[in-house]
């Protein structure tokens, strides 16, 4: 099987109504002037489609951060991308995406980027991203991927992400219903490690790592968030880490390519330079 992992396209549309402004909102639109406007582009996004078709991927994951603010003028241009992908999608929310205290409580984000779900036959189907913060699909023969949604809204200058008591249940309850040989990918938008700035980081991120170690069928952690690409190997204690890094910068843009083998991954890296180029590769055994 071959997956791209892709992440932070900050679609973003600027506003400057004054009822919409008396939010976060405006802090999100000075901080795209400021800082990321020069740096950001959506033409390495808009040859993703063709690409991904020229490549032969099997299914896309998308790590969340589709909009800035969360206005629904972003959700359509990241929907109208995601529309231009022929392959299966899985998409989860970044911060971003419920960045205000009402597109969280009025789930915009679900009104555009709700995943394909079977009927419920067994029990792990039940669980679903917008109800319970976690969702589960079946991706292959033996693999199995859990998508979170960690992502809350904050106070100005936070982008905490939260791994409450209840998904920690939930997610518990999903991983004791697979079965005992499953591989398993974890998809979420944050790392469950301390970031440098601790506003950034995933609060009770500690609990997920203890769960995550506890969980030998984990063999894979995907995240954004950063904008920072990784490979990283922590095998055996804990699964292979994978930092998609942003899809969306003019000069730094990153995602991963994933193939999926019996007995290891390759993960190749591209990076944008007017044209997406591999820059990496990484063959991994399997050692849990």
């Amino acid at each position: 099987m071959r997956i791209a992992q892709i992440s932070d396209f900050h679609f973003t549309h600027l506003t400057w109504n004054p009822f919409r402004l008396f939010s976060k909102r405006l802090l999100g639109n000075l901080n795209w002037l400021v800082n990321r406007k020069s740096s950001f582009s959506h033409v390495p996004l808009e040859k993703l489609p063709a690409l991904f078709s020229e490549l032969n991927v099997d299914l896309i994951l998308f790590g969340g951060d589709f909009t800035t603010t969360s206005l629904k003028k972003e959700y359509e241009k990241a929907s109208s991308l995601v529309s231009k992908f022929s392959q299966k999608w899985i998409a989860i929310p970044g911060n971003h995406d419920h960045y205000t205290y009402r597109s969280f409580r009025k789930k915009h984000f679900y009104k555009y980027f709700s995943n394909e779900k079977k009927e419920i036959f067994h029990p792990i189907d039940f669980f679903n991203l917008e109800q319970h913060g976690v969702e589960v699909h079946q991706i292959g023969p033996n693999w199995w991927l859990i998508a979170l949604d960690t992502a809350r809204p904050t106070p100005l200058y936070s982008s905490k992400g939260f791994f409450g008591k209840p998904l920690e249940e939930y997610l518990r309850e999903i991983l004791a219903l697979l079965p005992d040989d499953a591989s398993v990918i974890l998809l979420n938008h944050y790392p469950f490690f301390p970031l440098d700035h601790a506003l950034h980081s995933l609060e009770r991120g500690d609990a997920l790592q203890k769960m995550i170690q506890e969980s030998p069928q984990i063999r894979l952690y995907l995240h954004g968030h950063t904008h920072k690409h990784a490979i990283t190997d922590l095998q055996p204690s804990l699964p292979i880490l994978l930092d998609s890094g942003c899809s969306a910068q003019e000069k730094e843009g990153t995602w991963n390519l994933i193939d999926l083998l019996p007995d290891h991954c390759r993960v190749t890296a591209y990076s944008w330079e007017n044209k997406w180029k591999p820059f990496r590769e990484e063959l991994i055994q399997w050692k849990k």
